[in-house]
């Protein structure tokens, strides 16, 4: 590989490296766009420029920087946040606000709707200009779901900045957010939203979403089933919200999950039917390529379009458009030219793209790819058609499963072991509802008898899809759990990988053994990370709101001791953190359970805990405190929940503590007195509810 033959792989390396200089310190450089304008200037004199041999690389360093400084500018003014007329100032005396819905609406428990804010007051006849992203959170009603792109509302409530999670390790959602641009939210009730008017976005945006409705509306016509009609909507639309959570589960651990969202994948299986019936054509030359070119491309962004134009489906569009594009100039369009140059294009357009999962996925996957699958296929011999389609499926799926192993690990924490079974189901599958699902939207127009028989034909294919996902699922040792990755290992295997490519391209013994050496380097470091979390002590007091849940951390096992709770709602607190401390074993024992129970290390009889040699209260009720023998007891913890009509110094008067903990299930009125209480006295004190979880030993 010619790096000179791949200008636009040398020149993203330091343009992304500026975006993430730039995201990570966050603050404007003054006259930084000065100077990069006369940098741009400087620069073009240097290319006509003649250098002398030995100072050829002057020009290639000069570049380099000005793409530096050019991607920290771009990414630190991309922020929304520092618009002209942003109304964070304001926020905190204005209530009322009007704006338009920039980006579809997704739903969930609540319905979340992206706002783009035109105006605020502080009361309803007296806005003013503002700007700003702000995010909505409604509950579920036939308002909320009548909200579409391009309506304009207007709003009462306390608009508020996100806040980072509350949980030790768990998904920081105020992240999520800001590389959204959005870095507001606020909860609206029913009554205190309106509908001001329809149809104010961009009209070719409108007829994206509006083209994605009616296909969801003729899904649903021919996918009577709530599973079958999710994963149809998925596959032909990308359309993820009404997927449920078993489903979710399945495809993830099963490696499958890309097939339910339209990408790369989708793409590409209509890139390849396409070439396949306009090589029928016969189409020669350069105004046949250029011909074939347009026809491909305008098939792909129609398709784009139909389809809801979502971000995944956009990025994989712009990826192949690049590509016929080199192509039909250049002939052989180099794959290292194609990924950065689309890259490069995507990250003009919007820089957070760099940090959206899906984004990074993509490309990691394509990467891997477009360089193992070539040399992986070389190491089989020749084989019958009908053993070759298969091998090369499978070997595309290693490698792109190759390619994202990091990433995957480090997002998910687990490892699909039978992906590659799956893959064969999905691909397969999804290649022929693809094309299955564009004939019945036809057909529902040309033929309805038609269209209904080849409706009830892609129903049973996508049922027993479901029932092979469920089956591969249910593999023993199908799914490798609970791999908690740091950020730098995902560095270092990806440097492995680098090496690994290296020893397949060159035929070096010597990267391999470079190779090896780091393997063995984060062997040592993960023995020693799972060494250490052996001998862990640790508690936990968990943000729930309005509820309880308490980890008890003995090593690698866990005992969990909460209120009755959903396994999502579990989940959601702990299972982050109990991945990060190599939890293998758990037992969970309920508040409302007044048995003693003993475990090596730990005894629990409510209220009280003892913990090695912590000793605990867990007060939820004033009579525990006032009741009974009224000689004091000394705990090293008081944990105060359920709001509790006491004050800290009857809680000190009979339980002499050294350390106040109030939990999340306290109403916020009673957790302001003890909390003024106690900065009278001097008490230390932990509230959950705004400082997050409590954890002891102090360690996160």
């Amino acid at each position: 590989m010619n790096p000179h033959g791949i200008p636009y792989l040398r020149f993203i390396v330091p343009f992304v490296a500026g975006l993430a200089f730039g995201a990570w310190l966050d603050t404007p450089l003054s006259h930084l766009d000065c100077g990069l304008m006369i940098g741009a200037a400087l620069g073009a004199l240097l290319a006509v420029q003649k250098f002398a041999y030995r100072l050829r690389w002057v020009f290639g360093a000069y570049m380099h920087l000005l793409l530096l400084g050019f991607g920290y500018f771009h990414i630190v003014q991309y922020k929304e946040t520092r618009l002209p007329k942003h109304f964070a100032p304001q926020i905190q005396a204005c209530h009322y606000f009007l704006g338009t819905v920039y980006e579809a609406p997704s739903k969930g428990t609540k319905m979340k709707v992206p706002l783009r804010v035109e105006a605020i007051g502080s009361s309803p006849d007296s806005f003013q200009a503002a700007m700003g992203n702000v995010m909505l959170f409604l509950d579920l009603s036939n308002f909320s779901d009548s909200i579409r792109y391009g309506d304009r509302l207007g709003f009462q409530a306390t608009v508020c900045p996100t806040e980072p999670p509350k949980n030790p390790y768990a998904f920081d959602y105020a992240r999520y957010l800001h590389f959204q641009n959005i870095h507001y939210q606020a909860f609206v009730k029913p009554d205190s939203i309106f509908q001001l008017s329809r149809g104010n976005g961009w009209l070719l945006w409108q007829k994206a979403y509006e083209s994605r409705e009616r296909l969801l509306g003729l899904l649903q016509k021919y996918f009577p089933s709530t599973d079958e009609y999710a994963v149809a909507s998925a596959l032909l639309v990308g359309y993820t919200d009404d997927l449920s959570d078993d489903l979710r589960t399945a495809y993830a651990e099963t490696g499958s999950m890309h097939a339910l969202a339209v990408s790369g994948t989708h793409i590409g299986m209509l890139y390849v039917g396409l070439m396949f019936m306009i090589a029928r054509l016969r189409l020669r030359g350069r105004t046949g390529r250029l011909l074939e070119t347009a026809l491909v491309l305008s098939a792909i962004w129609a398709f784009t379009f139909l389809t809801g134009a979502t971000a995944s489906v956009l990025r994989a569009s712009v990826m192949f458009s690049v590509y016929m594009l080199g192509k039909a100039f250049w002939r052989e369009a180099s794959a290292w030219n194609v990924l950065p140059a689309s890259a490069f294009i995507l990250l003009m357009y919007n820089p957070f793209l760099l940090f959206n999962v899906g984004f990074q996925l993509s490309y990691a996957a394509v990467a891997g790819m477009v360089f193992f699958y070539p040399r992986f296929y070389k190491m089989f011999p020749p084989l019958s058609a009908w053993l070759d389609e298969p091998l090369k499926v499978l070997l595309i799926g290693v490698s792109a499963q190759l390619g994202t192993l990091p990433l995957s690990l480090f997002y998910f924490n687990q490892f699909p072991v039978y992906f590659w079974l799956a893959g064969w189901v999905v691909v397969f599958v999804g290649a022929v509802f693809l094309w299955g699902g564009a004939m019945l939207v036809v057909l529902d127009v040309v033929s309805q008898m038609l269209a209904d028989g080849l409706g009830v034909l892609l129903y049973q294919m996508l049922l027993w899809m479901n029932k092979i996902i469920f089956f591969i699922q249910g593999i023993p040792g199908g799914v490798v759990r609970n791999v908690w990755t740091a950020d730098w290992v995902v560095f270092a295997l990806y440097a492995c990988l680098a090496f690994l490519g290296a020893a397949l391209a060159t035929r070096r013994g010597k990267w391999l053994g470079v190779f090896a050496g780091i393997m063995i380097v984060l062997g040592v470091y993960r023995t020693r990370m799972v060494l250490g979390k052996q001998t862990q002590q640790t508690t936990v007091v968990y943000y729930l709101n309005k509820a309880r849940l308490m980890d008890f951390f003995d090593g690698d096992h866990v005992v969990a001791l909460s209120d009755t709770l959903s396994k999502k709602q579990e989940h959601f607190a702990a299972l982050a953190n109990r991945t990060a401390r190599g939890m293998r074993e758990q037992v969970g024992v309920f508040y409302a359970d007044s048995a003693v129970h003993k475990f090596p290390n730990l005894l629990i009889d409510l209220p009280f805990v003892q913990f090695f040699n912590q000793r605990m209260l867990l007060l939820d009720d004033v009579r525990w405190a006032t009741a009974g023998n009224p000689r004091p007891i000394a705990v090293d913890v008081l944990v105060l929940s359920k709001s509790p009509r006491i004050t800290i110094a009857q809680c000190r008067a009979r339980f002499p503590f050294k350390q106040l903990v109030f939990e999340a299930s306290n109403a916020a009125a009673q957790i302001k007195r003890w909390r003024e209480e106690c900065e009278k006295q001097g008490w230390p004190y932990h509230d959950v509810r705004t400082q997050g979880a409590w954890i002891y030993p102090g360690k996160r």
